[in-house]
């Protein structure tokens, strides 16, 4: 189980936050990004490009990103509980995931549908929300030959139940459960893709909200509520089922249990989610307060509350890299040069060559965001093909620990534009971390520029070497990379009614 933060609404009214660094800081391996329409009307390219600024950045931090695909991600009028809306939720939710699957792994399917916020009822009735899952999941991981295609076998995780103290929800799981097998075809798709249309169950918990509530209150209520939902699932699933709980809300209010006592309840959240043994990921709600509520580790006026450092202690992911900066050759055709990365040590865990750790030709969706098109020909190493090669690392690189990677590359022998992408492996493992990518232009040095312009999205100049990092040159007052690698954004999520049954204790 790793640890994770919500950052919510990334861009609002069509601005890109700028709150990455901060996120950063709080050592969490995950971040929870809600893939809001905002201002647009549906995700076209201007969204689509948006959002790549906010996603990318994230990644290269060596940050996994936990999308959430909620009803914000549809601009209609109608009934969300029809048959018409869910089949524009289908239509939008396929087109993000076709967009972002090479980066994004892992999709959360609506928020909180079992909500009654505002009204007396559910938000989605199971019936609706087992279709919801239903379609989305076939549309996404069968359909159109996407069954074929490793690419598209992300996960779609369930939409979050909401839960509170002595309330665990798990009905209303059942509910669906039961709507899916008995009045959709959740059978057919168990049958067709071999699950049922969840990877996982998603799920929100905010329990001892209060200050008559002690902190071992958190644990005994957190525990109640995941054997709730979890005995609902193995009823379903069976036993030994490898899906798990994704917790991607807890959290507490400062302005109401003050600042320490915030931090100290989400280490005792941590501490049961993480000895209860089926939570995959705990996502804390939130980074920054937003008017009318004070979940977040730093407030609203950027101020850092002890829960920021309590996060930094939770557990990591073993895996992460970041990368740092690239430098790119410009080569003649036939000519052998040499890429340097760096590359950051992210994780928990130390990269040690006779392990197997190393840097891979990046081979392209689903193992890496980008695929590899120079030949490497690397004197410590491998090369059996343009997207199978390895440079192997020269010492171990430990948590926290960066390393400069030297990969000699060979240029084809016609002009163009080649791209270069890496990314590290853990061999027979996972590959892992952020991918290097970069332009690297083949041209006859007798036609070069020669006066170290740039030309495509790196900073590739068209004689001799160049670096691309955070902190080269500019575009219009801004690091040229900052859109690649650095571009530090973040956000706020909207306020929204509290739905405690307790008085004086609001969560949105």
């Amino acid at each position: 189980m790793f640890a994770g933060i919500d950052v919510g609404h990334v861009i609002d009214q069509g601005v890109v936050h700028d709150d990455v660094a901060e996120v950063d800081s709080t050592g969490a391996s995950w971040v929870r990004i809600n893939l809001r329409l905002d201002q647009w009307d549906t995700p076209d390219p201007a969204w689509f490009a948006a959002y790549d600024q906010v996603i990318d950045a994230y990644v290269a931090r060596g940050i996994e990103v936990y999308a959430l695909i909620n009803d914000e991600a549809v601009s209609s009028d109608l009934d969300h509980n029809s048959d018409a809306w869910i089949a524009q939720y289908v239509q939008n939710a396929t087109a993000i995931v076709d967009h972002f699957k090479n980066r994004v792994r892992t999709f959360e399917i609506i928020n909180e549908p079992n909500d009654w916020a505002g009204g007396s009822s559910a938000r989605f009735t199971p019936h609706a929300f087992a279709k919801i899952l239903q379609d989305t999941y076939l549309a996404v991981k069968h359909d159109g030959g996407h069954d074929a295609d490793r690419c598209w076998q992300v996960s779609l995780v369930s939409g979050p139940l909401f839960s509170f103290d002595d309330n665990s929800s798990a009905d209303y799981l059942a509910q669906v459960y039961a709507a899916g097998r008995g009045e959709l075809a959740w059978d057919y798709t168990h049958q067709a893709t071999g699950s049922y249309p969840l990877d996982g169950v998603g799920y929100h918990m905010y329990v001892a909200q209060g200050l008559d509530s002690s902190d071992a209150d958190v644990g005994t209520q957190m525990t109640a509520n995941l054997s709730a939902v979890w005995s609902t699932v193995t009823a379903q699933e069976g036993a030994a089922t490898g899906k798990r709980i994704w917790v991607s809300e807890f959290g507490w209010e400062a302005g109401v249990v003050g600042a320490d006592v915030q931090a100290a309840r989400m280490q005792a959240g941590f501490a049961a989610m993480r000895d209860f043994g089926k939570v995959a990921t705990a996502i804390y709600f939130n980074y920054r307060d937003f008017p009318g509520a004070s979940y977040g580790v730093f407030d609203d006026s950027g101020a850092r509350r002890p829960a920021a450092d309590m996060l930094a202690t939770m557990p990591a992911a073993p895996h992460a890299a970041a990368v740092t900066s690239i430098a790119m050759p410009a080569l003649a055709p036939g000519e052998l040069g040499e890429a340097v990365v760096t590359v950051e040590n992210r994780g928990s865990t130390a990269w040690v060559a006779s392990d197997g750790f190393r840097l891979g030709a990046a081979p392209g969706c689903p193992d890496a965001a980008a695929e590899n098109a120079i030949a490497w020909e690397p004197t410590a190493g491998y090369a059996n093909g343009v997207t199978d090669a390895r440079v192997y690392l020269p010492h171990e690189v430990a948590p926290g620990e960066s390393i400069e990677l030297h990969v000699p590359v060979r240029a084809p022998a016609d002009p163009g534009t080649y791209t270069f992408a890496a990314r590290m492996v853990h061999e027979g493992v996972t590959w892992f971390g952020a991918t290097a990518t970069a332009p690297i232009t083949v041209a006859d040095h007798g036609s070069a520029t020669g006066d170290g312009s740039s030309t495509g999205t790196g900073d590739v100049a068209h004689s001799g070497g160049c670096s691309i990092d955070g902190h080269g040159g500019t575009d219009g007052g801004a690091p040229l990379w900052i859109f690649l690698t650095l571009p530090w954004l973040a956000c706020r999520k909207s306020r929204r009614a509290s739905r405690f049954p307790t008085a004086g204790v609001a969560r949105r």
